[in-house]
């Protein structure tokens, strides 16, 4: 699969990498066009990093990073993926009525308490 992969232009930790982008573009709720002008790069060079077809430097990198407002690690290797649900579900409790409000705010305790059991020790 890995080889098949990079036969046809897609290195499988940039198409990982790629994914994780996609995924917090489409969380914020920007389109690629957006996020390619926030992050100052063409959509012809977002959307093939998107599809693992593109390396970038660390600046452009970075300025996705900024952009996306998630953490380096996350892009890289998905670990604060749950920082992000939180975010989101927060960002939508806002709308509800009190009711809801309560029902929801139980999903988001629980999302900060598995978020918590997977920080490292040291970051306790």
């Amino acid at each position: 699969m890995r080889q098949e992969m990079r036969e046809n232009g897609v290195d499988p930790a940039a198409a990982a990498v790629g994914a994780r982008i996609r995924m917090a573009r489409k969380g914020r709720r920007m389109t690629a066009e957006q996020l390619a002008e926030a992050a100052d790069i063409s959509t012809q060079f977002l959307a093939k990093v998107e599809k693992g077809q593109q390396s970038m430097t660390v600046g452009k990198f970075s300025k996705l990073v900024k952009a996306l407002g998630v953490t380096s690690d996350y892009l890289l290797f998905g670990r604060d993926e749950m920082v992000g649900c939180a975010a989101l579900a927060a960002e939508y409790m806002a709308g509800l009525n009190v009711v809801e409000r309560d029902m929801l705010s139980q999903v988001v305790i629980r999302l900060q308490e598995m978020l918590e059991a997977m920080r490292p020790e040291e970051e306790h």
